[in-house]
């Protein structure tokens, strides 16, 4: 449950930094979260339209469809990270596994991966 809500809290926090209070983008924004949560808490079924997937079962999902992970370049990581550091307060980046996955004040927001055919 709190990892449910660490992650649904994200949107809202980290849009105080690109958008101001009162804005047209910022109340467009906030509605489409807003969307997103209710289609999480009160759809199940067809009327759900969004699953997200923990890193596992992602990948689980891949090799299973017969393809393999290739992972990224520390020299990759390291860029992306220098680049966060320099212009975006609150968000990191890190390696896990093949994966690398952004974060928001030390919460996973979301993870990048590469695949290849096996």
């Amino acid at each position: 449950l709190r990892s449910a809500f660490n992650y649904l809290w994200i949107p809202y926090d980290t849009v105080d930094t690109f958008l101001p209070r009162g804005s047209k983008q910022r109340q467009w924004y906030e509605a489409d979260i807003c969307w997103k949560i209710e289609n999480v808490i009160a759809h199940e079924g067809v009327q759900r339209v969004e699953r997200d997937e923990p890193i596992g079962k992602w990948e689980q999902r891949m090799r299973n469809a017969n393809f393999q992970g290739i992972g990224f370049g520390e020299e990759c990581v390291g860029e992306v990270k220098a680049m966060l550091d320099e212009h975006a307060a609150g968000w990191g980046l890190k390696k896990e596994d093949e994966c690398i996955v952004l974060t928001w004040k030390g919460h996973n927001v979301v993870f990048a991966s590469a695949w290849l055919p096996a």
